[in-house]
């Protein structure tokens, strides 16, 4: 009993010296950044908000989600010029008096986390020296209610009771609006595959079920067989100079066994390759094309290749064109004439119902665009989408005063899908902290649009996953969805691994 007794006290105690803790730390509120001169304001004011009150925090201070009760309240503000940028902050007290200012400055995107952390340590340093706890502020006075005029401006109707919300099946990978709704029959997932692997491409499809696929990482290229399982065939490696940022596969030559094309950048121009699965081995058909190339159903119609060059001064270089493959030799044709933001990898085209031509793009800082066959834009959506961190980098020493590099970075953009249906499918890669050349993605979706002659309207998307989304494709005959998705990012020892998922849409 005497023991208990000793253990109450000892358990009091703590309890008091942790609420005396708790009371002695000065309460700050960090509200949301202004931001000027960059592209992702959205996201940016939130991600530094987020970045400066975790940096904030320590044994005196005590960041919290609201200006109510808060003793000090924060206010920052991001402004660029080109790759420098200016992290400014003023913290005011209770009262409004202006009790700390700081800035921090960098020349690149990659000083923009250390100097939040600058920011953030001489803050706290003055607030601490400067305020007692307790002072908080005193919430303001609500006013009264005034009653309502009368007004033309029909207010959206109140959200339906809970009995009409239609719950999305537990085993489903599909989501889908409740007049829309259908079964999703299940999916399927490989075993964890080695390495952080960038890109997918359907192979053959034999008639015993087995199902052939083209996977590659920045260095090598992988044939996989999927029955039970997913058995790896034959690999080959590329040279260290030769990194591939890309892979699309089509059977240009009509003998049932798709190409795969493979993106590679060497050095600092376009050496790409093709290569087709002969038996349970690798053969390469040719070397050193300089084209990226990106696999593309326009208007949801026949699979085919294509093609776009880059230029000493341009990363992307002119019109986009079909490859035609005429014996050994690979030739450009049927031009294509882009929209503004259109490279390659980040565009479709689709038909409506009357058979008028439209253009789909996803912008650099991800948003999607559709154009009309004229280049009007005619909507954009307020959502981003696609994301990827797949990249080369080519040397851009005229603006390495400004950037702080003496490489530019180029990331790729997810693909763009049409159905014949004329659905439009769409990824989208998340994650907490993504700007400039600082990208890790956590999670993603996939996401189906239909054009309804304005805008661009949701009928379906996939369960959240926990996974970066790598590279994808849609399976339009079987209904599947085969999705490339990273679970576990390669460090310094770890290569990292990747997985294949198979998700029906029915």
């Amino acid at each position: 009993m005497k023991r208990l007794s000793l253990l109450c006290a000892v358990l009091i105690v703590a309890l008091m010296s942790a609420s005396t803790l708790f009371a002695a730390q000065i309460r700050v509120y960090v509200s949301e950044f202004s931001i000027t001169g960059a592209a992702n304001k959205d996201e940016l004011k939130t991600t530094l908000q987020t970045l400066l009150a975790s940096r904030l925090s320590s044994d005196s201070v005590l960041t919290v989600d609201s200006p109510v009760g808060a003793d000090v309240q924060v206010k920052g503000s991001y402004i660029a010029f080109g790759k420098i940028f200016s992290l400014d902050a003023v913290a005011k007290d209770a009262s409004g008096r202006v009790i700390a200012r700081s800035f921090q400055q960098g020349e690149s995107q990659d000083e923009l986390i250390p100097a939040a952390g600058k920011l953030g340590q001489a803050l706290a340093a003055e607030i601490t020296a400067k305020v007692k706890p307790g002072t908080a502020m005193a919430p303001q006075p609500v006013p009264a209610p005034v009653p309502a005029a009368p007004s033309d401006v029909v207010r959206p109707a109140a959200p339906r009771p809970a009995t009409d919300v239609v719950k999305a099946s537990t085993t489903s990978d599909i989501v889908k609006p409740q007049e829309l709704t259908r079964t999703a029959t299940g999916g399927w997932m490989s075993q964890r595959l080695t390495g952080t692997l960038i890109g997918i491409a359907p192979g053959k499809a034999a008639a015993d079920g087995t199902q052939d696929y083209y996977l590659t990482d920045e260095q090598s290229l992988r044939l996989y067989r999927k029955g039970d399982s997913l058995k790896l065939v034959a690999e080959v490696s590329f040279s260290p100079r030769e990194r591939v940022i890309a892979i699309d596969s089509a059977d240009l030559d009509g003998d049932g066994i798709p190409e795969a094309y493979v993106t590679i950048v060497d050095g600092d121009s376009l050496a790409s390759q093709v290569w087709v699965a002969e038996k349970d081995s690798l053969k390469r058909v040719a070397a050193g094309l300089p084209y990226y190339f990106r696999g593309i159903d326009l208007n949801g119609k026949d699979h085919r290749i294509f093609a776009q060059q880059m230029s000493t001064d341009r990363d992307y270089y002119g019109d986009v064109f079909e490859v035609v493959k005429k014996g050994d030799r690979y030739e450009l044709t049927a031009p294509l004439k882009l929209p503004r933001f259109g490279t390659i990898y980040n565009f479709n085209r689709f038909r409506d119902a009357s058979g008028n031509v439209f253009y789909v793009v996803i912008n650099d800082d991800g948003y999607l665009i559709v154009y009309s066959a004229a280049g009007e834009e005619l909507w954009r959506s307020s959502d981003k989408f696609g994301g990827s961190e797949t990249y080369f980098k080519r040397e851009d020493l005229a603006n390495i005063r400004t950037t702080g590099d003496q490489f530019r970075w180029i990331f790729l953009e997810q693909r763009i899908t049409v159905t014949p249906a004329g659905e439009i499918i769409v990824p989208k890669n998340e994650g907490m902290f993504v700007i400039g050349n600082n990208r890790a993605y956590k999670k993603s979706s996939v996401y189906a649009f239909t054009w309804t002659g304005s805008s661009l309207d949701e009928i379906w998307h996939t369960k959240q996953s926990q996974n970066y989304l790598a590279d994808y494709f849609f399976d339009s005959a079987r209904k599947e969805l085969v999705a490339l998705e990273v679970v576990k990012k390669e460090g310094l020892i770890s290569k990292g691994a990747s997985v294949v998922a198979v998700k029906r849409v029915e």
